[in-house]
């Protein structure tokens, strides 16, 4: 009986043990945020913590969008959103290095043009680049944590 419940304690351990490893090293499934919008020139994209807000630059505001597939209608001060505050899951990587932006669809370029560091509140921003064509086209972005 001593044997077995040793046994059981070593088991206990040993799981809780590689349970805090993949904790600390994100191991885990990671967090992903998925944008998609119809747009017409130039936008950049911003998160930090539970916001997300868009910085529009060149053309037509963009339209359509959806953030995890939910879809959002912001509200515009001039070329700025007013932020989504309750983006989920939130936007906080352990390590900025490995934050991971996918294009899914969009025919310009989407490029990370900030990664979050304690200068910028954290705060990572995208651009979507659809500048050399006329008219809009639907981008979707998968960004990963």
């Amino acid at each position: 009986m001593a044997a077995m419940k040793r046994i059981f304690r070593l088991t206990t351990l040993t799981l809780l043990g590689i349970a805090g490893l993949v904790f600390v090293s994100g191991c885990g499934k990671p967090h992903v945020l998925a944008f998609r919008a119809v747009v017409d020139g130039s936008d950049v994209v911003k998160v930090s913590g539970s916001q997300l807000w868009i910085e529009h630059e060149d053309f037509e505001l963009p339209t359509q969008i959806f953030i995890n597939g939910k879809l959002w209608h912001p509200v515009w001060n001039n070329k700025v959103s007013a932020p989504l505050q309750d983006l989920s899951p939130a936007f906080h990587p352990r390590d900025p290095m490995k934050v991971k932006l996918t294009q899914l669809k969009g025919r310009g370029p989407v490029s990370i043009i900030q990664l979050p560091t304690s200068a910028n509140n954290q705060t990572l921003a995208f651009r979507m680049d659809d500048n050399q064509w006329g008219g809009a086209d639907t981008y979707q972005i998968s960004v990963s944590w």
